[in-house]
């Protein structure tokens, strides 16, 4: 089972490929729409940001970011296609990031490893918390990984990673 520690480095981790991603982009840049379909990069900045409080939420974190104001992201939303009402924009999104990546460094400080172990029921099974943090940080991950595509799509195409 991973430690606490070590999921607290990826966390870290994972917010600089955030950052290194969206390195000089600006809000038009998250909104090219892939061809021939697909989630432009904003949609996925906003589902990840989404998930990223779900892991809090997992943990038994509160979350800086009021996760109503994503109801734009969630699983099976609509691509976002343009600017509208509860659209966000990079600067709000990266900010939210940072929030929730802090308030999950915070409150796996105040963790024991044990406390991943501890048994839950979830979709009708028993799982471990860490397994269910772990599966949402796999969604998680999923996302952020396109990233480097959709920057592509913007012109960046030079190797971040």
């Amino acid at each position: 089972m991973i430690t606490i520690a070590d999921f607290s480095r990826m966390m870290e981790m994972e917010n600089g490929i955030i950052h290194d991603q969206t390195k000089d982009l600006v809000q038009a840049d998250t909104l090219i729409q892939p061809q021939p379909g697909g989630n432009c990069m904003n949609w996925v900045l906003g589902h990840a940001l989404d998930t990223l409080i779900t892991i809090l939420e997992v943990l038994g974190g509160s979350s800086p970011v009021d996760k109503k104001s994503l109801a734009r992201y969630p699983h099976g939303s609509e691509p976002v296609l343009q600017e509208g009402p509860g659209v966000w924009n990079l600067e709000d999104l990266l900010a939210g990031f940072d929030q929730v990546g802090k308030t999950i460094t915070s409150r796996l400080q105040m963790m024991q490893d044990e406390d991943f172990e501890k048994e839950i029921e979830w979709n009708g099974k028993t799982v471990t918390v860490g397994w269910k943090v772990l599966f949402f940080f796999f969604h998680y991950t999923y996302h952020l990984g396109q990233l480097e595509l959709l920057r592509n799509l913007a012109g960046r195409t030079e190797k971040v990673i």
